[in-house]
């Protein structure tokens, strides 16, 4: 048998080991690219298909939109279940090829606070109609629904009010617009008839109120929130405050000609309605404010004024120095001038 010799030979320059040399090539460190997954929109769907199977949800509907720059779908999907209590719940879920970027419900049972919106709003469309929202439109969730180039979603809780979100350019995240209304926003109008919805909220008649004025409020997109600061809610409130100065203005027969109202639900009711327009319209808090303390009162409708007279006087704007600051506002009312966080995404219980 023939028996092979190793003869160890010392290595020369030739053969010895570079140590410095990196598998990396020239950068000596991996790219970050090595660290992030291959964007793989139908695995995050499978993942969601999980979680929804886990959680016993029932897909109701699923919008599909487009990314900005040619970043690929946005899918969104709202779903159905019912909790431990017997109650319906639902829950929303957002993906990307980068991601799953919004997670909403489902509630739990025993949380008390309900106010997170978890319901998937198919379409905005304008009115108050519960049923309107719930058909497909032109203002599509899933779409560019402001104009500021990404796709958004709308979202409502157990109490009508809505949310609006936007799907972060590049897919990797959501974050909710800032909304700056008297009320929780529960429709949309478009005020301008400019082909762009504004987010609205008016008071809730309460029964056994005498005076119930109607007090609506409107915000349209500014920049990177929703306001009724901006120039079309203003125009809006102001236009609003003309029609209720004219005889019989803001009534249902609207266009005619009508005696003033002489009871005085209906003198109040009209005088609330007036100075709620003209301050959302930027008219100066001091005479609004004096101009309605001016109306007599009779002592039966007393604690109904004091009450929708405190709402009236809530939109007054304040600035630093704590005074009324008539035609200059602050702006943000207390909230934030922009969205939140791209990474951002609400509680899922």
């Amino acid at each position: 048998m023939g028996v092979l010799l190793l003869s160890c030979v010392p290595c020369t320059s030739s053969c010895t080991s570079d140590h410095q040399v990196s598998p990396w090539g020239a950068a000596r460190r991996p790219p970050l690219a090595a660290y992030i997954a291959p964007p793989d929109l139908d695995a995050q769907l499978r993942a969601i298909d999980v979680e929804a199977d886990e959680l016993g949800l029932e897909l109701e509907v699923e919008l599909r939109g487009a990314l900005p720059r040619g970043q690929g779908e946005v899918v969104l999907r709202g779903y159905a279940g019912t909790d431990a209590l017997g109650r319906r719940t639902s829950a929303v879920r957002v993906a990307t090829p980068r991601g799953v970027v919004m997670a909403a419900g489902p509630l739990d049972s025993g949380r008390v606070d309900r106010s997170q919106a978890t319901q998937l709003v198919p379409s905005l469309l304008p009115g108050e109609e519960p049923d309107a929202t719930e058909q497909l439109g032109v203002f599509r969730s899933g779409t560019d629904l402001n104009g500021d180039g990404a796709p958004d979603v709308v979202l409502r809780n157990e109490a009508g009010e809505l949310e609006v979100w936007a799907v972060h350019p590049f897919g990797a995240g959501a974050a909710r617009y800032a909304v700056e209304l008297a009320m929780p926003p529960r429709f949309a109008l478009d005020v301008d008839q400019d082909g762009t919805l504004e987010l609205a909220a008016r008071t809730r008649r309460r029964e056994g109120d005498p005076i119930a004025p109607d007090l609506l409020d409107v915000a349209s997109f500014e920049g990177d929130r929703y306001t009724h600061r901006g120039s079309a809610a203003r125009a809006f409130h102001a236009a609003r405050g003309v029609e209720l100065e004219r005889p019989g203005g803001g009534g249902a027969g609207q266009g005619k000609r009508q005696e003033p109202p002489q009871d005085d639900a209906a003198r109040l009711r009209r005088a609330l309605e007036q100075a709620w327009h003209a301050l959302l319209a930027g008219r100066p808090a001091k005479e609004t404010l004096a101009a309605l303390d001016r109306e007599p009162v009779p002592p039966a409708l007393q604690p109904a004024f004091s009450a929708h007279r405190a709402l009236v006087a809530s939109v007054v704007e304040v600035d630093p120095a704590g005074a009324p600051a008539g035609e200059e506002p602050r702006g943000a009312g207390g909230a934030p001038t922009r969205p939140r966080g791209a990474s951002e995404t609400p509680d899922r219980r």
